[in-house]
């Protein structure tokens, strides 16, 4: 019987929502329509899919799947960095889904790296190939992890909430970091270092002991722009020193994280650098100081130098990560993917 269904994928993170329908017919899912939302110009999820879903488009989805940026137990989550909340029974009663599963957003990439191409990647290491675990850590508004399961024939992902763990200095200037960030928010995570909030707080950091006195123009941009992203573009620039100094620390920091979660997940098939913050410094990534970091373990190093560490280039992994849940939801199978362009 030929397989033809409509599934329904959300990859919803702090600051943005993207939203497709697919179509899911004899193992190939299709993009039939996209679509990308600013979370601070709604109240909550629900407005977000009225503004995508057609009147009764619903009924005719078969099943659906969200990709949630926050901790999911059950069928109702709250974000982490936003305040919505979810809840999957109360929105398949309003719309009238028939089935609707919640993910975290670091499980959606997981079920979406398999489906992506060796464009879709930037080689940092290349390693030794090697069937086993994998391991996925992604730094953009927070920052999430997960460990990549093999099962023999694929990677199945396991949610997790690892960016939270306490942060390990790893030399002088890490440990001074501590104590700054210590002294602001008591308990200091990899996720208040890595990640758009953290690399924010690791240039007021550097900033606190520089001789370097801020110039209006990057004032200016700060203004017009924000913070991290000014400091990631000026760092890789090399324009202002603070900049560069708050962005090798951040490079540094993201290495040895993603390096205890390789260790952690014994991940001999390879490292995934996903989120949106990766794709944006991979000159400051290529440097050294994240490998450097990353294979920093005493007498784990020569097993480190061994794992394809890929950054995840496709900003799609997510939602398709997600409409690949939603049709394993049903019993289909995803084999090949059909997509009109990039977002």
């Amino acid at each position: 019987m030929k397989d033809d269904r409509l599934l329904f994928a959300a990859d919803i993170g702090g600051t943005k929502t993207y939203l497709a329908l697919f179509s899911l017919s004899g193992g190939t899912l299709e993009e039939v329509r996209e679509g990308s939302y600013l979370n601070g110009s709604y109240k909550g999820v629900e407005e977000v899919l009225r503004d995508f879903l057609r009147v009764g488009e619903a009924a005719a989805i078969e099943a659906a799947a969200f990709g949630i940026a926050c901790p999911v137990v059950g069928s109702r989550c709250s974000l982490t960095n936003l305040k919505w909340t979810i809840d999957a029974d109360e929105l398949k009663a309003l719309f009238g889904f028939r089935r609707l599963v919640l993910i975290n957003d670091l499980e959606a990439i997981g079920y979406g790296v398999g489906l992506l191409g060796g464009d879709d990647f930037f080689v940092l290491q290349q390693g030794v190939e090697r069937q086993g675990n994998g391991a996925l850590i992604a730094a953009g508004t927070g920052l999430g992890e997960s460990i990549l399961f093999w099962d023999g024939s694929t990677h199945l992902p396991s949610a997790s909430e690892g960016g939270h763990t306490d942060f390990g200095p790893g030399n002088k200037t890490e440990m001074e970091l501590l104590e700054f960030l210590r002294a602001r928010h008591g308990h200091v995570s990899y996720e208040r270092i890595v990640s758009g909030m953290g690399l924010e707080n690791i240039y007021e950091f550097v900033k606190s002991r520089s001789k370097e006195k801020e110039p209006d123009w990057l004032k200016e941009r700060f203004s017009a722009e924000g913070v991290a992203p000014v400091v990631s573009d000026e760092g890789v620039k090399g324009r202002d020193a603070n900049c560069v100094e708050a962005l090798r620390i951040f490079v540094a920091v993201y290495g040895a994280e993603a390096g205890n979660l390789a260790l952690k997940a014994l991940a001999t098939s390879g490292v995934y650098i996903g989120g949106g913050i990766a794709p944006k410094m991979l000159p400051a990534l290529s440097s050294g100081g994240f490998l450097g970091a990353f294979v920093d373990k005493g007498r784990f190093a020569d097993f480190m130098k061994a794992l394809p560490v890929r950054v995840i280039l496709n900003d799609r992994a997510g939602i398709l990560g997600a409409a690949n849940c939603a049709a394993r939801t049903i019993g289909g199978t995803v084999r090949k993917v059909s997509l009109p362009g990039r977002r």
